[in-house]
């Protein structure tokens, strides 16, 4: 079973992705971009894109990031200025506070109304802490 096609394909349950910002501004570029790419339904795309080549997130991340971003098909243009303006900055730095104010750490970390479940689980552990709340 799938955790996406079971519970989050049909909005039963809420996905959420947090930005863990612990590699510096490399970090906060990344996210920024991948925030940026969001605005046009195309956040796991390039999310995708940016680990996969994520030793290349260095020197002037901004513009690495930029440059990997012509790898998804989107506008480039309203993605770049959305990049150049720093446009999630502060938003994926108060995310980051949020996480470390709750105690995650750890990667992955899922987190079910309160009950963190740490590192990758099984389904049938998130199912048998889902179906309850949903009343199954």
């Amino acid at each position: 079973m799938d955790l996406k096609n079971t519970y989050v394909k049909d909005g039963t349950v809420l996905l959420v992705f947090n930005s863990i910002l612990d590699h510096g501004d490399r970090s906060v570029q990344a996210h920024n971009g991948a925030e940026c790419a969001f605005e046009q339904g195309k956040f796991w795309e390039l999310h995708d894109v940016l680990f996969e080549f994520e030793s290349q997130l260095y020197g002037d991340t901004r513009e690495v990031v930029k440059e990997l971003a012509r790898q998804v098909v989107m506008d480039q243009q309203a993605f770049d200025q959305c990049v150049d303006e720093q446009r999630y900055v502060a938003a994926v730095k108060a995310q980051d506070e949020r996480r470390r104010a709750l105690g995650i750490r750890t990667r992955p970390t899922i987190d079910i109304n309160g009950t963190l479940f740490i590192g990758p689980q099984p389904y049938t552990v998130l199912q048998t802490a889902i179906d309850p709340i949903l009343g199954n």
